[in-house]
């Protein structure tokens, strides 16, 4: 029994040693080569391909982890970027109202004015009244003007010590009286809001005879001393007579973006006396 466990344990030994010299130096072997490659190739296939696996897995893990730092970069770049757009188009767009107010201040030097911002709407109101970051410690006080650097914007109302409100003259309780621009005619009126309409506004209380025209411009006419007279209000793009025929009403499309209103000014004092030479120059030939 032992004998035959001996021989046995050769024949494995003898088996194995042929096998590696087979492995290592085929061509001295080829019958031993060939049993060595029938019974490895399947298990080196098997081998290599949980290999190639392998490494695939770590290379598209790699490739994700790069890729995503990648993103991770280019999204912080395009967020910056983004933030970068933002603020220059916010700084123009600032630069361009802080011209327009500049521009508009130069041509009203006969006007005291101070620039302010609307800070926020008064609600249950429909919307026609709005707060400013000025108030009586300012200056301000009820009943000045307020005008944008396109034309007038509304009337103060109510005023606190940092802080006061404004109706807009798109109000339905608006009244100020304006007339024509054009030398020829100097039509007086009274200008009327419409309520949540800030499209246009009407033009009341022309006589029928009175020489109002499409594209006509009005201003603010300073009859009563109450407002600054000269302030731009709008254009003329309607004109009929009322129902008695008796006067003529017009449809008016204001001069100041009612809907986009945060930089403005408060008309503080006007030179009487300047405002009077110059509507004197504008009559004389």
């Amino acid at each position: 029994m032992k004998k035959q466990q001996f021989v046995t344990v050769l024949a494995v030994l003898g088996l194995c040693a042929c096998m590696a010299l087979a492995v290592h130096q085929r061509w001295r072997f080829p019958l031993v080569n060939a049993v060595v490659n029938t019974v490895l190739l399947p298990f080196n296939e098997a081998v290599r391909f949980v290999n190639d696996q392998a490494s695939s897995f770590r290379d598209s893990s790699r490739l994700n982890a790069t890729l995503q730092e990648e993103n991770a970069k280019l999204k912080a770049e395009l967020d910056t970027l983004r933030n970068a757009e933002y603020r220059l188009k916010l700084m123009e767009t600032e630069n361009k109202e802080l011209l327009a107010m500049a521009g508009y201040k130069q041509q009203n030097d006969r006007l005291t004015l101070l620039s302010a911002r609307v800070v926020g709407v008064s609600l249950g109101d429909l919307h026609e009244y709005f707060f400013l970051d000025k108030g009586a410690a300012d200056g301000v006080r009820e009943d000045m003007v307020i005008t944008s650097s396109e034309g007038i914007a509304g009337v103060v109302d109510q005023v606190y010590r940092h802080y006061s409100r404004f109706m807009l003259v798109s109000a339905s309780q608006s009244r100020i009286g304006v007339k024509v621009l054009r030398r020829e005619s100097r039509a007086v009126g009274v200008l009327t809001g419409k309520g949540v309409d800030r499209a246009l506004l009407q033009a009341e209380y022309f006589s029928r005879d009175d020489d109002i025209q499409v594209g006509d411009m009005l201003v603010t006419s300073g009859i009563g001393g109450k407002y600054p007279s000269g302030l731009y209000v709008g254009k003329v793009r309607e004109v009929e007579t009322d129902v008695t025929g008796l006067q003529k009403l017009a449809r008016i499309e204001p001069a100041a973006n009612l809907n986009h209103l945060d930089r403005v000014f408060v008309v503080l004092r006007e030179d009487v006396r300047q405002q009077i030479e110059n509507e004197i120059k504008e009559v004389k030939p």
